[in-house]
């Protein structure tokens, strides 16, 4: 099949959880398929660079400018402004008349067999065409408007979440219903959307991870040390991060003095990185070169989130890694766990640092939680199983598109 692919960001370098997604989705794809995609430019060095990364791969890449609305200096004044608008600021994040016409253009040469679009964001396009078309639906997003503007404490952010949730609330389930099909990354995603729009149909696919990348080496655990990945300035990671330290890691130092808590990843806000000005535990990293490198020091992960949609990368990186996992029941939500087999989960700040300290302590425990994990992700998250899955959803709708027009 000849297919294009729409996503707003070139999905390089490999250093947030959706641009994860939307890579192993575009080369695994390409591996058996003809593809084109179709993204903004890029805006640094770095990504630029990962234009000969993709095409490396056979797929053919056509990049669009950035529209003046999608530049970042922009953001929080075209955030404020959205405030007086019917749409969201996510759409003026996302829109552009440049890639309006580009995907017009591709559109009408008549020579795709099917369309995705990652992102439900980029349904604001209109999309001229017969073609089986899927949006990748990361997350519900309303849900975590709405979960952002619950935990949010400053008056303006929390007014800017509560517009977006409002607007976007039915502007979402609009934007999937252009579509023949919505991918969702967990059957829980997929029941929301569908009790709010009957006819949607849905595909779950999950999350995954490179199993063969993210494996443990011989490095030795330093049994107090415990680790927190990911985009740091991600609202539901900052918010998590502070909550953990704020209200679990008094009660892990008070029983454990040695402990150290490693916060690893990119664009740490000022509020993650002044936590090390006073308290010599805590080491926050920035961006780094290889979070396997993390991942192998570390006793024990957690995942204290409690805003969030769709399935966390960390978690699925963690377990491939042989780490021991300790999440909320958020942070968890979608993957297809076992509590006390494969993951810990605990949602009191009391039951999350009383799991910390025993995985510490019992390494009995630990090693099991290590291995359960790492099954889990051999048998049902690595990439190349889940895009199997998605490259059969992909041919069957084609295969009912040639029958119909027959």
């Amino acid at each position: 099949m000849k297919i294009l692919f729409l996503t707003p960001y070139l999905p390089y370098p490999l250093n947030n959880g959706g641009l994860i997604r939307v890579h192993h989705l575009l080369v695994n794809l390409a591996s058996k398929h003809q593809v084109t995609a179709i993204c903004m430019e890029p805006d640094n060095k770095e990504q630029a660079a990962g234009i000969g990364v993709i095409e490396k791969r056979g797929i053919e890449v056509k990049t669009v400018p950035v529209a003046i609305n999608q530049k970042r200096e922009f953001k929080r004044f075209y955030q404020l402004l959205s405030l007086f608008s019917s749409k969201p600021y996510q759409y003026k994040q996302y829109h552009s008349k440049a890639m309006q016409q580009t995907i017009n253009e591709h559109l009408a040469t008549g020579e795709y067999d099917l369309l995705l679009v990652e992102f439900s964001q980029m349904g604001y396009y209109s999309l001229n065409t017969d073609i089986p078309s899927f949006v990748d639906q990361h997350n519900v997003e309303y849900e975590i408007m709405h979960r952002t503007y619950e935990t949010e404490k400053n008056p303006l952010r929390k007014l800017l979440a509560y517009s977006e949730w409002k607007k976007y609330y039915d502007q979402e389930i609009d934007n999937c219903n252009k579509f023949t099909g919505c991918l969702t990354t967990s059957k829980r995603d997929a029941e929301i959307l569908q009790k709010r729009s009957k006819g949607m149909q849905c595909h779950v696919i999950p999350n995954g991870v490179d199993s063969d990348f993210f494996q443990p080496d011989n490095t030795t655990i330093d049994p107090n040390m415990v680790l927190f990945t990911g985009t740091i300035s991600y609202y539901p990671n900052t918010e998590g991060v502070l909550w953990f330290y704020k209200n679990i890691w008094p009660l892990i130092k008070s029983k454990n003095p040695a402990a150290t808590f490693c916060i690893a990843g990119k664009s740490p806000p000022p509020e993650i990185q002044k936590l090390t000005q006073t308290d010599q535990s805590v080491t926050v990293t920035g961006m780094v070169d290889d979070m396997r490198d993390y991942y192998n020091k570390a006793a024990v992960v957690v995942v204290p989130l409690r805003v969030g949609g769709g399935t966390r990368l960390k978690i699925l990186e963690g377990m491939a890694m042989s780490k021991a996992i300790i999440s909320t029941s958020v942070g968890a939500e979608g993957i297809e766990h076992s509590n006390g087999e494969n993951i810990l989960l605990r949602d009191t700040p009391e039951e999350f640092s009383d799991a910390v300290l025993s995985v510490m302590t019992d390494e009995s425990q630990r090693r099991a939680l290590e291995a359960g994990g790492r099954a889990l992700v051999e048998a049902k998250y690595d990439w190349r199983a889940v895009c199997d899955k998605l490259s059969d959803v992909f041919e069957t709708a084609h295969k009912n598109s040639k029958n119909k027009a027959v």
